[in-house]
């Protein structure tokens, strides 16, 4: 395991991803796994959170 495949959150617990790093989407798109996104505000349109790249659910924010 590498120290990408896990975070230590406030608390010193360890967080392991379920999924594995070869086949982890989200961490080869975006460099980061999903619990280390942060989300700012929300989309006037869907209503849901607007994360640190721009982009919501509806991607109305994207661009």
């Amino acid at each position: 395991m590498t120290k990408r495949d896990s975070k230590t959150d406030e608390n010193k617990k360890e967080l392991v991803s379920a999924v594995p790093i070869e086949i982890d989407t989200h961490f080869k798109l975006f460099g980061k796994h999903m619990w280390e996104i942060e989300y700012n505000e929300k989309c006037p349109l869907c209503e849901k959170k607007i994360d640190e790249f721009g982009f919501c659910a509806c991607e109305a924010c994207a661009g």
